[in-house]
């Protein structure tokens, strides 16, 4: 998001061409059910539109530009072309996010998408909400789902929704916590880690995945 408009193709581009091995995708379902990838429900932030993602038809998004650094913009993607048009090579976390915690659609339009694009072996589904990852769970074991969370009360969380990785917000991690998730048997990406001494020391403590802004700061 700091060289190319947020969650667009050329913002993927741009982390695949900086070497990174693996993109975050974003994304949300559209009032006609179409998966598009977007960190914000609303348009106002970001966009020169109005209104709401999920209160509109795919096709009212067409000529709305997303805005991004020294005056760049893009147009929304769908989560299908996003892939179609991954490297081969990436690895892929993508993040649902649903105006309803209770709202299993995205989840399911999701792994139609993972289906048909056949990438099942290099993705992972991650959301801040549990019954979607419970459903992914329940309808496709093979594919690995993330749990984010923002305070460390969720936690107890897991035990129902036995998730493959955890992924804390940066300021809620210590060593003590990563030896907490390291010991339940699970794997641990930290978000969103934007400083240099912040992800050599996540690294040196052994995390399994770093999510963050800054390209430079990527090990190669």
């Amino acid at each position: 998001m700091l060289k190319a408009p947020e969650n667009t193709l050329s913002s993927f581009q741009k982390a695949t061409d900086s070497g990174l091995p693996a993109v975050e995708m974003d994304v949300v379902s559209t009032k006609d059910g179409v998966v598009v990838c977007s960190h914000n429900f609303d348009l106002e932030e970001k966009t020169d539109g109005f209104g709401y993602i999920h209160q509109m038809n795919h096709d009212q998004l067409n000529d709305i530009r997303i805005f991004g650094p020294e005056e760049s913009t893009e147009h929304f993607c769908t989560l299908a072309k996003a892939l179609k048009e991954a490297g081969k090579n990436t690895r892929i976390n993508i993040e649902i996010k649903t105006f309803k915690k209770f709202d299993l659609g995205t989840a399911i339009r999701v792994l139609r998408i993972i289906k048909n694009a056949d990438i099942s072996d290099r993705v992972m589904i991650s959301s801040f909400y549990p019954i979607p990852l419970i459903l992914i769970k329940l309808l496709n074991r093979t594919i690995p789902t993330g749990f984010i969370i923002q305070n460390k009360e969720l936690l107890p969380l897991i035990h129902l929704i036995k998730p493959d990785f955890i992924h804390p917000r940066g300021d809620i991690i210590s060593a003590e916590f990563i030896h907490q998730i390291k010991r339940k048997g699970m794997r641990l990406n930290a978000w969103t880690i934007n400083t240099k001494p912040a992800i050599e020391w996540l690294e040196n403590q052994g995390v399994d995945g770093i999510i963050t802004d800054r390209l430079e700061f990527y090990n190669r």
